[in-house]
């Protein structure tokens, strides 16, 4: 005991008694309130109600989050970039409209000519061939076939 004043001399000060308790007259009626318990936890509770709600409560929250969440992208968007979404729409509208025309157009004999037409195939200058090679192949490819042959 002279050992723990000597080194802790705060935690010597403390007295050894318990610091908990319970309330005054607790046990008193301890038995009865005991009893109570019981018979209401064993007592059948009431059933749940199984209503439509009930059923359409988890796919009602999907539908809203991701209403939520598409509110959140598509009205920022909208309000930040309105010329430019309208402009994308407006050129491709623009462009298949366009390409519809031209095809309504053709008729099966104007097709058949544009497919055998053989002109239109020799009519390619050595400026046209050269700029084509250098847009589709690489030096290494040119120089690989070059070599190979």
């Amino acid at each position: 005991m002279d050992e723990l004043k000597n080194n802790a001399p705060k935690l010597s000060e403390i007295t050894k008694e318990n610091p908990f308790g319970t309330p005054n007259h607790y046990f008193d009626d301890f038995s009865a309130r005991l009893q109570v318990r019981m018979e209401a936890e064993a007592a059948p509770s009431v059933p749940r109600r199984s209503g439509i709600i009930h059923l359409l409560k988890p796919a009602l929250g999907l539908a809203a989050s991701f209403a939520l969440i598409m509110m959140l992208v598509y009205v920022p968007l909208r309000i930040f970039t309105p010329d430019k979404i309208n402009q994308v729409a407006e050129v491709t509208d623009t462009t298949d409209t366009n390409f519809l025309n031209i095809i309504e157009k053709i008729d099966e004999a104007t097709f058949v000519a544009l497919l055998n037409d053989s002109e239109s195939e020799n009519d390619l200058t050595d400026d046209d061939l050269a700029l084509y090679v250098s847009a589709n192949f690489s030096d290494y490819e040119l120089f690989e076939n070059l070599t190979s042959n």
